[in-house]
């Protein structure tokens, strides 16, 4: 099976249970190598491809509509605007015949389709207005979101806005868990081995990984207070404490690049690959990975620079 008959698999499925995807996955014939750049430990197989398809905008996991669980979107169209040209992405659910009448009904839009490791075939249609493009959805039945990027990144909290993160203890010590500490220096960021007894000392502050069985959960220690938030809310969280600057937007060439330690939550990512519809690429410099967005409008990167505390000057 590929990552393209696992979409259409799981299109036609809906929904379902985490075991029946992960036995899909099992099916897709990938190597099963190490864990994806700028992830905070190795990720098996089955969480790359769950983040691949959560991050173009395919299927949703463990939300209140499928807890413990995934569901395919709805088939639909994410615009944005690149001066004069107008970029849709299609995201959701995926079958042949859908993707046959897209091909007949779009007439001389340009259509492509481009393979990414890991992932279904990124689609794109271009054209020279919006409107050819709404019409096309409207045609074939699927959802059509003007502007995607910089309505999701509209309705995204800032990172500073912690209230809405539980009060969580640290899980208790055991020889199970392994433990860092996010620590900002000078000229360098990393993560410290720490115990869990130094965790939770009563004076210790900051973002602690506690890791288990390649799982990590996230928590933020300030003061008396003791909050688990997801680790990339966390990290730039931390970053707009210490007021570090991680985001570069080149504005000759449109891109936006974050050290692969930093890379954005989910939906801020989402937001920046939905402007092309391709993954971010890698690439090191002086030992340090580097994600790079690529076809990121001006008003996309200031809106993303908002949402994570960050300043793009």
């Amino acid at each position: 099976m590929t990552p393209n008959e696992l979409l259409m698999w799981l299109s036609a499925r809906k929904k379902g249970s985490w075991p029946q995807f992960r036995g899909a996955v099992e099916n897709l014939g990938l190597e099963d190598s190490s864990g994806e750049a700028g992830e905070d430990t190795s990720l098996p197989l089955h969480q790359r491809v769950r983040f691949g398809l959560e991050r173009l905008g395919h299927v949703e996991f463990d939300t209140e509509e499928c807890e413990n669980g995934w569901r395919v979107v709805p088939p639909a169209l994410a615009l944005c605007q690149h001066d004069a040209v107008v970029t849709a992405v299609l995201c959701g659910a995926r079958s042949l015949p859908l993707l046959k009448r897209i091909e007949t009904s779009a007439g001389g839009m340009q259509i492509d389709q481009i393979p990414f490791p890991d992932c279904p075939d990124i689609i794109r249609i271009e054209s020279a207005n919006a409107q050819d493009l709404e019409e096309l959805g409207r045609r074939e039945g699927l959802l059509c979101q003007p502007d995607a990027p910089e309505a999701l990144l509209s309705g995204l909290p800032p990172v500073s806005h912690v209230k809405k993160w539980p009060r969580q203890a640290l899980p208790a010590g055991g020889k199970d868990w392994e433990v860092k500490q996010l620590i900002i220096e000078r000229r360098n960021i990393k993560w410290r081995t720490v115990t869990p007894k130094e965790a939770n000392a009563p004076d210790a502050e900051g973002l602690f990984r506690f890791s288990r069985f390649q799982t990590p959960e996230y928590f933020l220690r300030e003061g008396r207070e003791t909050i688990k938030l997801p680790g990339a809310i966390g990290k730039y969280l931390i970053l707009f404490r210490y007021k570090r600057r991680v985001l570069r937007y080149n504005r000759q060439d449109r891109s936006l690049s974050v050290p692969a330690l930093f890379r954005p939550p989910l939906l801020t990512e989402r937001a920046l690959i939905l402007c092309s519809g391709m993954p971010p690429s890698l690439s090191v410099a002086y030992g340090r990975p580097r994600l790079t967005y690529r076809d990121i409008p001006e008003e996309v990167a200031g809106l993303t620079a908002e949402v994570l505390g960050q300043d793009l000057r």
